[in-house]
C-alpha cells in the first residue's frame, strides 16, 4: 500500500495542475487542492480528482460516468432499458437493496424542470438524460457513492436557476407578526 501524499506534495501538484491548463474546469490551485483533499479522504490518490470531478463555479461535481463506474465497482449493476434523445430509462440493482430500482428521465421531465432552454439540453439531450438517470439511480440505490455530490450537469442547472431567480428580499409584508398585528406603515 502506498503512503498518503503529504499536504506539501499536494500543494505542489495543485500548482502544477492549475498552471498546466490541461484541465479547463480547474482554474486555480485552491480548486485543484480541494479536489485532491477530497480524493485523499476517500483513500484515493489525489491526482484521481482530475478524472473524477469537475469544478462548476466553485462547486465540486462528480462526473456521471464516475458515479456509474464507482457504483459498478462496489457491486452495483445497471440494465439499460432505453437510451435515446427523448427517454433514458435504466434499472439499478445494488447489494443490500431488494429488487431493481427503475429510473426514467424524459424530455417532459426536463421540460417540467425548466431545463430544455439550456444549450447542453438542446445540443445533447441523450447525454443529459443519461447523466440525470445515472445520478438519480445511484443516489437511490447506493448513496454512499455520491456522498452528497451532484453531476456537473445538475450543478450547472442549479447555478443557472439561482441566477435566473433573484434572491427574495425581506419586506414588511414578509416579516413575521403576532396574530392580528398589522404591518408597520412606511408613511412619515
Amino acid at each position: 500500500k502506498r503512503d498518503p501524499v503529504t499536504f506539501a506534495e499536494m500543494e505542489q501538484m495543485a500548482q502544477a495542475v492549475a498552471k498546466s491548463g490541461l484541465f479547463p474546469a480547474i482554474k486555480t490551485p485552491e480548486a485543484a487542492l480541494g479536489l485532491m483533499l477530497l480524493c485523499q479522504a476517500e483513500g484515493l490518490h489525489p491526482i484521481t480528482a482530475l478524472r473524477r470531478y469537475h469544478i462548476i463555479q466553485g462547486q465540486p461535481a462528480m462526473k456521471a460516468d464516475t458515479m456509474l463506474a464507482e457504483f459498478q465497482h462496489r457491486g452495483g449493476k445497471v440494465r439499460w432499458i432505453r437510451v435515446d434523445h427523448e427517454v433514458c430509462e435504466a434499472a439499478f440493482l445494488a447489494p443490500g437493496v431488494d429488487g431493481e430500482t427503475t429510473v426514467k428521465w424524459t424530455l417532459d421531465d426536463a421540460k417540467r424542470a425548466k431545463l430544455l432552454h439550456k444549450d447542453n439540453w438542446q445540443q445533447y439531450p441523450r447525454q443529459q438524460l443519461r447523466a440525470r438517470t445515472i445520478s438519480e439511480g445511484v443516489r437511490l440505490t447506493m448513496p454512499e457513492v455520491i456522498a452528497g455530490l451532484y453531476t456537473p450537469e445538475e450543478v450547472q442547472d442549479m447555478i443557472e436557476a439561482q441566477v435566473e431567480r433573484p434572491a427574495a428580499t425581506i419586506t414588511d409584508d414578509l416579516m413575521p407578526r403576532r396574530k392580528g398585528e398589522a404591518p408597520e406603515s412606511n408613511e412619515n
